[in-house]
């Protein structure tokens, strides 16, 4: 009778220090055992709206994780959300480990560049099977131009071919969410041996056997570290699940650390270039129309041959930036959103109501979750102007039944922004991987002085 040791996180999002704690259990636990020890991690690990995540889109915790020394990663849609399924190949070029992905395909069928379907890992001469999938619900906001194929086909093919290469023990790392888990378990005894899952950010302290098959949750932002404890014989059990708390006071672990450390001194390098000119103070105002926020509408209705470019200040920056040269530090301060440049077609009736209630002095003063605490601001405009009342695009009014190509970021031209209705079953088109700030740098190496943007909003629309 064989013994192994499966140690999992999941949903870390963006959490370094959890990383270095946890790289200190995982080598603690490795030192105290018998028997073989393996770690794996069961997706979201990135996180935009961290610095260190944003500033690497990601790829810096795909570095720590490595140190940490994790053998298999899931990809999650932490990344999908914000960078599109085009950056994991710059993951899987730093990560130590496989990224497994195995629930999509490219319109000619093969596997997203950058991921794998399954790996066969040999853990100290256990050979152990580990597949990965991802919930597809996020293709109901974004095209990817990617299809999802049904989970439980991908899970028992998957399977089938990891047996037959060896593998004794079958792991899912499953991004699914614990809803799904527990719905695809009754049809998975006899396929996998054990679901380690993610995405729904549950915490099961001693796991769940729906239909037979074992399944285990460790949490959030690497709070707990999971532990499952298999042995192998005859048939494979899953002796115990169980989860520990990662206190605040274990020592990060040194290798970790130390990556952290060459990450931000690359990043310092990077931040420290001056990218462009500014031949006055681009100001950031929540109350009135800003010149930053016009100069980024300028931008994306360039960079998306849009007849019109809309751009809510608060979602798009966080400070103003001065006259001068430059630096892509005070860019990436002031612009840290990981929003992405996009186009819709909308008719001049929708274009009036995105508009109007953009330059709504109440609505200007909300915020959302997505926004954390800032206030929205303005819609800022380019392309189009509110004169006398009127909202005129090209020099004319705007006409309601006509269509407009109409840029902006996700954030106002997604229903979630709250400008655009669900309703109206607008079709956006992202700029995937680019972000906001990527979008205006690449605009500076084409035009690197920057000349303040005239007002676009003459009094009110009636």
């Amino acid at each position: 009778m064989r013994r192994l040791t499966i140690l999992h996180t999941n949903d870390i999002h963006g959490r370094e220090e959890g990383i270095a704690r946890v790289a200190t259990l995982v080598e603690q636990i490795r030192a105290e055992s018998t028997h073989p020890v393996v770690y794996l991690d069961a997706g979201d690990v990135e996180e935009p709206s961290r610095r260190l995540s944003n500033l690497t889109k990601g790829s810096a915790m795909h570095r720590l994780l490595t140190v940490a020394d994790c053998a298999a990663h899931a990809a999650g849609n932490a990344t999908w959300m914000k960078y599109g399924p085009q950056e994991f190949p710059a993951y899987r070029e730093v990560a130590g480990y496989p990224l497994l992905l195995a629930n999509f395909r490219t319109p000619a069928g093969d596997v997203v560049p950058g991921v794998q379907d399954s790996a066969l890992l040999d853990v100290g001469g256990i050979a152990v099977g580990v597949t990965g999938l991802c919930e597809p619900m996020m293709f109901e906001e974004f095209d990817f131009g990617l299809r999802a194929n049904d989970e439980l086909t991908v899970i028992r093919a998957q399977a089938a071919e990891l047996r037959e290469s060896g593998a004794e023990i079958v792991i899912l790392l499953s991004h699914l969410g614990l809803a799904t888990d527990r719905e695809l378990a009754p049809s998975l005894e006899g396929v996998v041996d054990l679901i380690v899952g993610a995405h729904s950010h549950d915490l099961l302290p001693e796991g769940e056997r729906p239909g037979g098959v074992p399944l285990a949750h460790a949490g959030e932002y690497a709070k707990h570290l999971g532990r499952i404890e298999v042995s192998l014989g005859d048939v494979v059990r899953v002796e115990s699940i169980s989860v520990a708390p990662v206190p605040d006071d274990i020592p990060p672990h040194p290798e970790v650390v130390a990556e952290i450390a060459v990450i931000e001194l690359e990043i310092a390098e990077a931040l420290a270039e001056v990218i462009g000119e500014l031949a006055e103070p681009l100001e950031l105002a929540s109350d009135r129309e800003c010149r930053i926020a016009s100069w980024l509408a300028d931008i994306l209705r360039e960079r998306m041959d849009a007849e019109v470019g809309l751009v809510c200040a608060g979602a798009a920056f966080v400070d103003s930036l001065g006259a001068g040269p430059l630096t892509r530090s005070a860019l990436w301060h002031a612009c840290s959103s990981p929003g992405n440049p996009g186009v819709t077609t909308m008719n001049g009736e929708q274009l009036l109501a995105v508009v109007r209630r953009g330059l709504d002095p109440e609505f200007a003063a909300s915020t959302t979750r997505t926004l954390r605490g800032a206030t929205r601001g303005y819609l800022h405009l380019s392309g189009a102007e509110v004169r006398n009342g009127e909202l005129v695009v090209a020099g004319e009014p705007v006409e309601p039944e006509r269509s407009y190509r109409v840029a902006g970021g996700d954030f106002e031209l997604a229903h979630y922004g709250g400008y655009v209705n669900r309703v109206w079953g607008l079709e956006e088109s992202y700029d995937f991987p680019t972000i906001l700030r990527d979008a205006i740098e690449e605009h500076l190496l084409e035009q690197p002085r920057v000349e303040p943007p005239a007002p676009r909003v003459y009094g009110a629309l009636d």
